[in-house]
């Protein structure tokens, strides 16, 4: 007998707002952490003002409250493969 998989879960976080406001710029992110770490698939979508967060200048400037900064959430996606559509 065949032992069947299980499906690995999927989520894809889509990101809108830009620096100007920190804690909704770093929250896609910071979703996606959490998800990466529970062993969901995962990717995060930037749209509209977010698209400016691909940028190191920008995001280094970014500082949410009660969240990482979004410099070092960013570098998580990278460090573990998480896509950024942008």
């Amino acid at each position: 007998m065949q032992e069947r998989e299980e499906p690995v879960p999927k989520l894809l976080v889509t990101a809108t707002y830009g620096y100007d406001n920190a804690s909704r710029a770093a929250m896609p992110f910071y979703v996606a952490k959490g998800a990466k770490e529970s062993g969901i698939d995962v990717g995060i979508v930037l749209a509209l003002d977010a698209t400016a967060l691909v940028k190191p200048d920008v995001r280094k400037h970014v500082q949410p409250h009660g969240q990482p900064p979004l410099e070092e959430l960013f570098q998580f996606a990278v460090d573990h493969r998480i896509p950024i559509y942008v």
